[in-house]
């Protein structure tokens, strides 16, 4: 039995030797690592968002069967609905079957939507790019034969009239009343002898208008 006592006694004492040697390495190794350099890592810079480009700024005249004809802002990328929707909407009136609402605006055009039955005035030459059947721009930019897209204030029916910015039905009947009782305006300027129409709607208007034998 004393022998027996001896081995488990070695087994014992051989455990407990291998039990220290991992208490120890561990020790070494938690040391190790208090002493080690601090490393600071910096963050990844996030990838810097895509700054969008400012919208171009677009200036177009939107007039006929809309609420509020005039002139309006528009940025690059805009569509005929836009500019339409910049007047205020459409008239009851108006005759949308052959508009193409989605085509994308043009700086400096001008824009009529048609009153139902009505023919819609011709584009200033067949060079514009509008096909028929959208919204037509009345004057293109540049175009030689833009003065032949003025508006005759001695000639001009009610609709017509209408296109222009500032002027509505109540202003149009005024201003065919007023030269039908006074005769035809000598000038452009006269107009303003209309009740109603004051210098700032003359300024406006007065790049698309003309009067038979005036100025």
């Amino acid at each position: 039995m004393s022998g027996q006592a001896a081995r488990i006694a070695g087994l014992v004492l051989a455990s407990l030797a291998g039990l220290a040697l991992v208490i120890a390495a561990v020790v070494l190794l938690t040391r190790a690592d208090d002493n080690a350099p601090v490393r600071i890592v910096a963050p990844e810079p996030e990838p810097a968002t895509p700054v969008q480009p400012a919208g171009k700024d677009i200036r177009v005249q939107v007039s006929g069967a809309v609420m509020a004809p005039g002139v309006y802002a528009m940025n690059d990328g805009d569509r005929v609905m836009d500019a339409i929707a910049a007047a205020g909407g459409v008239d009851p009136g108006a005759d949308l079957s052959a508009i193409n609402l989605a085509r994308r605006v043009q700086d400096e055009a001008h824009y009529y939507v048609p009153f139902t039955g009505e023919t819609p005035p011709s584009p200033s030459g067949e060079a514009s790019g509008i096909s028929p059947g959208t919204v037509q721009p009345i004057v293109q930019p540049g175009s030689d034969s833009a003065s032949n897209s003025l508006i005759d204030l001695n000639t001009a029916s009610a609709h017509e009239l209408e296109t222009l910015p500032g002027i509505g039905r109540v202003m149009a009947e005024r201003i065919i009343v007023h030269r039908e009782v006074n005769g035809p305006f000598p000038s452009v300027d006269d107009v303003e002898d209309v009740p109603g129409i004051g210098p700032k709607t003359l300024e406006s208007i007065r790049p698309l208008v003309t009067v038979s034998g005036g100025q």
